[in-house]
Formats: structure tokens, C-alpha cells, sequence
């Protein structure tokens, strides 16, 4: 069943950069903004006039705009340690749409009770874990899986500092999109190097190097260095070739075997091959966040509550195997640490 957009009264909570792409996204949409909630007035007062949301009540406190206005649905864009008590809120109060940025919480015992109270309420919960749907992703996702190139059996990310639970889980969730697989176990080798965290200096954040491997044998392999200050350059290895994009200008390239190389062992991997060049649209976040609201209002396949989870316990069975030095840890290991607190954004 289909939900008009323009029938849902909405509130958005938190207002920094993030958060009001996502204003612009519901407004755009044709939802009521009913309610802002920032503990910074001025960023209130600049959401209201940029968008022209007089009738959008301000709160310094979410959870009072949760109890005090009648909201259909809800935006979290809040840092991760304020996402579970505004989803148990707003579950409480009948809110039956929440999308919640990631990273989806602090802990994966605090994930798996933001899941019960929704599917307890009958809430629809989205992570707004947006890359199945970017250009860029359906692109690939459909060249790796072509007769030509024979189907992905990794991918490579060479990345500035993105922080891993910041950005690096996006990119967990991406490898489960593009391989229909989920993550099975992670190894990682952090850095002693930390810089400060720009969403708040009592917030620390991974870099480093994680591999991520599926129970088929693909891979995942992130160089995401504190010393790196640029891009997102990305090659996903076929068995018929390459396809190399850079994430942020949207410049794809792809390698494949000459048609009459192809059935030859991979150890003949110097066979001639076709090059192609073309643009697809860059990196950005407001597009395919609106296409998660739409997939949602629309009953198609959205980023649940346990996609968020999974990236979760990607997050913590590489912070368990960096404290391993390195050992793979399966996800299945992380039940060890339940209960542990995370201090990510």
C-alpha cells in the first residue's frame, strides 16, 4: 500500500548539515514539517526561514517535540548515542515512520532493542544507509553481474579519512547490496594516529584498513588513513575485468577480456581487453535519501533497521579484531560484545 507524502506530518531532529539535507528532502517531498528540534536555536531559526516552514514548531529537546506534536513520521540526523531514545519515543508515542541516520547506535544490544520496540509498535524503521540507491552503485551492480565481466569477486576502496563508522559503514552496506551477500567475518588494523572528530571532540573515530569477507570468499578492503585527505577511488574486480570509478566526479572506467579471451584460466590475466569510459553522477546524498522515503511510502525494498545492525556488528568485529591484531572475527563473534558501548558519532 502507498502512503501520500503529503498526508504525513513530520519532525526532524538535529539540524547540522545532514540534517537539513534531510528538511530539504521531506519538504521537497510535500510532507508537513511540523517539528524542528536542535539544541542550537539559531540552527532552528535557519531551517525555518531557508525552507519557509512557519508553521514548524522549534525544540531544544527531541523528545519534547516528540510528545508535544503529532507526528506521522520522523527524521533522527542526531550523532548515534541520541538515536535510540528518540526511536523509543517516537515508537511510544505512534510515530509509524522513522528514518535514522547512521551509524544506527552505539551498541548491538541498544540496535536490537530500537528493532523490537519498532516491530512491537508496527513502525516502519529505515537506516539511512542510501547506496543501493546512488547511480553509481546499480551501475556497477549490474555491469559485475554481466556475462562480460563474469560476476564481482571484490572490491577495493582507496579513501581519504572517512572515519569507519562514520562513512566506512556505508560501505559495508554497499558490498552486502552489490553481492547479495552479507558480511561474515572482518579483520582491521587500525591506526594509533587520531584526529580530532568533526562532529565533537568526545567522539572518536577508526582509521585505518578493514577487510570485510563474505562466507563465498568476496571481499571487501578499505585503506581509509588519517594522513589521507582525499577521494573515494574505487575498483571492483570481476573475473573478466575491472571497473574502476572515482566515487566523488563520478569518472568510471571499465576492463574487460576481449570476447574470444574469456573462457582462458584467470592466471591468463594479461589477455587483451576493451576499455571504456564514461560519467555517471556523483557521490550525493540528498537524491538517494529521498529515494529511501520513497521506497518506503511506496512499499519497496528499503535499508531496515537490520541492515543498520548488520554494518553494526561490521563496526564492532573490526574493532574486536583490531584488538586481535588483525585476526578475522565473524559476526557471530560479536554476542561478546553485546553490551559494549561505542563511542562513534
Amino acid at each position: 500500500m502507498t502512503i501520500e507524502a503529503n498526508s504525513l506530518k513530520v519532525g526532524v531532529s538535529g539540524l547540522g548539515r545532514m540534517g537539513l539535507r534531510h528538511v530539504e528532502v521531506v519538504a521537497g517531498l510535500g510532507m508537513q514539517v511540523m517539528g524542528l528540534a536542535d539544541i542550537n536555536p539559531d540552527a532552528i531559526e535557519t531551517a525555518r526561514e531557508e525552507f519557509g516552514l512557519a508553521q514548524a514548531q522549534g525544540f531544544t529537546d527531541p523528545l519534547a517535540m516528540i510528545a508535544q506534536v503529532p507526528l506521522d513520521a520522523l527524521v533522527i540526523a542526531k550523532t548515534a548515542p541520541y538515536h535510540a531514545e528518540a526511536v523509543f519515543a517516537a515508537a511510544e508515542a505512534g510515530v509509524k515512520l522513522i528514518l535514522c541516520e547512521k551509524a544506527m547506535g552505539i551498541s548491538i544490544a541498544e540496535c536490537e532493542a530500537m528493532i523490537a520496540a519498532c516491530k512491537a509498535r508496527g513502525v516502519k524503521l529505515a537506516i539511512n544507509h542510501q547506496m543501493r540507491f546512488m547511480e553509481q552503485n546499480i551501475v556497477v551492480k549490474e555491469l559485475a553481474a554481466s556475462a562480460e565481466l563474469g560476476g564481482m569477486t571484490s572490491m577495493a576502496l582507496a579513501c581519504g579519512n572517512i572515519g569507519l563508522a562514520m562513512n566506512g559503514s556505508h560501505y559495508f552496506e554497499m558490498f552486502r547490496y552489490l553481492t547479495n551477500a552479507p558480511i561474515d567475518r572482518v579483520s582491521a588494523w587500525f591506526e594509533a594516529e587520531r584526529l580530532p572528530n568533526p562532529r565533537g571532540a568526545q567522539f572518536d573515530d577508526a582509521s585505518g584498513r578493514v577487510m570485510g569477507f563474505s562466507k563465498d570468499g568476496r571481499s571487501i578492503f578499505m585503506d581509509f588513513s588519517a594522513r589521507a585527505g582525499w577521494g573515494v577511488l574505487m575498483t571492483f574486480i570481476c573475473r573478466n575485468g575491472q571497473i574502476q570509478l572515482d566515487s566523488l566526479l563520478g569518472d568510471m572506467v571499465v576492463k574487460v577480456r576481449e570476447a574470444e579471451y574469456r573462457d582462458l584460466p584467470t592466471s591468463r590475466y594479461g589477455m587483451p581487453v576493451t576499455t571504456t569510459a564514461s560519467q555517471v553522477l556523483a557521490s550525493d546524498s540528498t537524491g538517494p535519501t529521498r529515494d529511501v522515503w520513497l521506497a518506503m511510502l511506496e512499499g519497496r525494498d528499503y535499508p531496515t533497521g537490520e541492515d543498520g545492525l548488520h554494518a553494526i556488528k561490521c563496526l564492532v568485529a573490526a574493532h574486536m579484531s583490531h584488538e586481535r591484531n588483525g585476526a578475522a572475527v565473524s559476526l557471530e563473534e560479536t554476542a561478546a560484545c553485546h553490551d559494549r558501548i561505542f563511542n562513534w558519532a
